[in-house]
């Protein structure tokens, strides 16, 4: 886990150990995150595509950056059809991270099938096509266009909800009933698909209580019962069977009756029920604009303390840094004074470290001090990057891997064909995340000392980091 706020690794510990924040509130969105989407995992793999979804959306308003997550989001919305709305979660995980992504790969392929894109395409025209004829009431024209979505693209859950809808409007239950079961094996606990199913399975159970003959009467009559009937010409006089009643029997009554309830039930649902909630949708987006412009006022006051805010601390980083500096000459004085003081006493061991003390990268714009380093350095050169080492080392054990890159780089000032030197100053790099660094060494082992003991791990570890080494 990286900090949001500088990209660094994370320790067990609360705050970052790079920048200081506090990052126990973000951890925790993390960790969520990432449960959501195991739990995502396992409804996909129970084929609950429409529960996987909704976990999925949870876990990436969690953490946009959840490409896992959101990649299979993609790969959900494709097997039930909803190709549009997958393609713009793998675009919008390439974006967020371009490099090493699976979506890559799923768009590449969809994109190289010309004919698939124009299939779904032409699925979702039809799709579009169909939901106008059913919403303008043309029934028949939206259930042709369905069953050629459908031919297509088996797996398009709407499209089976929406043609299951249209049979159970013309009373055909048996045909919606199929199709739902078809949905089903699809994403098997849609919620609409299970509620279409039990409200279909419910009519057909009580039809057949109320009015068994009837029904297999009906039946019968759709199977055909004209099959021997002789051919009839033009002379000859058709007389209409009366079947005429002058009064209904108690059963069909009841049946009228029952018939009647479900139709002012599907009045409600279809016209009153989607107005409600029509209004309640237009009430919760007002309430999410005046909360949006809210949020915008406090997070531009919010902008404003920032900005006060980091130009206190760059003021107090120069101040720390002069500070800094001042104390740095001081410090750079007393060694190569230590050093001097060592060296006339003939004890070169003590005056190397002394030596080593000293900080080359503070400017001490003293002639004098630079002459007198330089002389010391090449007297003790040999010392100087044998102690700059073995300090170099014991940074390395501690895992200290600021000074151990401060040794190594003072051993290789001194001793620049120290190719031991540089292969630890490489891993010092990147045991400290600065892969830029660490190549720029393995890579110069790789090439320019070939006959060191250290080459072939060089070469492997400058390959590893994505360069080219002959």
């Amino acid at each position: 886990m990286i900090c949001y706020n500088c990209g660094n690794v994370l320790t067990n510990s609360d705050y970052c150990g790079h920048c200081g924040m506090d990052v126990s509130v973000y951890k925790r969105i993390v960790k969520l995150s990432n449960t959501y989407y195991n739990a995502g995992i396992t409804k996909a793999r129970n084929r609950d595509l429409a529960g996987a979804a909704d976990v999925l959306r949870r876990s990436i308003k969690l953490d946009k950056h959840n490409i896992d997550a959101r990649n299979l989001l993609g790969l959900v919305y494709f097997e039930m059809g909803e190709t549009v709305q997958a393609f713009s979660e793998w675009v919008m995980s390439t974006n967020l991270q371009p490099s090493n992504n699976p979506a890559d790969k799923y768009l590449k392929a969809i994109e190289q099938d010309r004919s698939k894109v124009d299939e779904l395409n032409n699925t979702i025209k039809k799709f579009n096509i169909a939901l106008s004829y059913a919403r303008q009431g043309t029934d028949d024209m939206a259930i042709i266009q369905l069953k050629k979505v459908l031919n297509q693209n088996p797996n398009f859950v709407k499209a089976s909800q929406l043609l299951c809808l249209l049979y159970m409007k013309n009373g055909q239950y048996e045909r919606a009933r199929r199709t739902i079961k078809k949905s089903l094996k699809v994403d098997k606990c849609n919620p609409l698909s299970i509620r279409y199913l039990r409200e279909i399975t419910t009519y057909m159970e009580e039809e057949k209580k109320t009015d068994p003959q009837g029904r297999m009467e009906r039946r019968r009559k759709l199977r055909g019962n004209m099959v021997d009937r002789p051919y009839l010409s033009g002379d000859d006089v058709i007389i209409p069977k009366n079947d005429f009643k002058e009064s209904l029997s108690g059963a069909q009554s009841i049946l009228h009756i029952i018939i009647g309830i479900l139709l002012g039930a599907a009045l409600v649902y279809f016209i009153v029920t989607p107005a409600k909630v029509n209004d309640q949708r237009n009430k919760i987006n007002d309430t999410k604009i005046d909360y949006n412009q809210k949020m915008a006022v406090k997070n531009t006051s919010l902008s404003d303390l920032k900005n006060k805010y980091d130009k206190i601390v760059k003021e107090n980083e120069k101040l720390k840094a002069s500070s800094s500096s001042s104390k740095g000459k001081t410090d750079n004085y007393t060694n190569i004074l230590e050093a001097v003081d060592h060296y006339i006493d003939q004890d070169y061991n003590d005056s190397a470290k002394a030596l080593q003390k000293i900080d080359s990268s503070v400017k001490m714009n003293s002639s004098a001090f630079d002459k007198v380093y330089s002389r010391m350095s090449k007297k003790l050169s040999g010392k100087i990057a044998s102690s700059a080492f073995d300090a170099g080392m014991d940074a390395m054990n501690v895992e200290d891997y600021a000074e151990a890159i401060k040794q190594f780089n003072k051993c290789i000032e001194t001793d620049k064909k120290n190719d031991e030197a540089m292969y630890y100053l490489a891993w010092a790099y990147k045991h400290n995340n600065d892969n830029a660094n660490a190549l720029k060494w393995f890579k110069k082992i790789a090439d320019d000392f070939k006959s060191s003991k250290y080459h072939e791990y060089a070469k492997n570890q400058a390959m590893a980091l994505g360069a080219t080494v002959d």
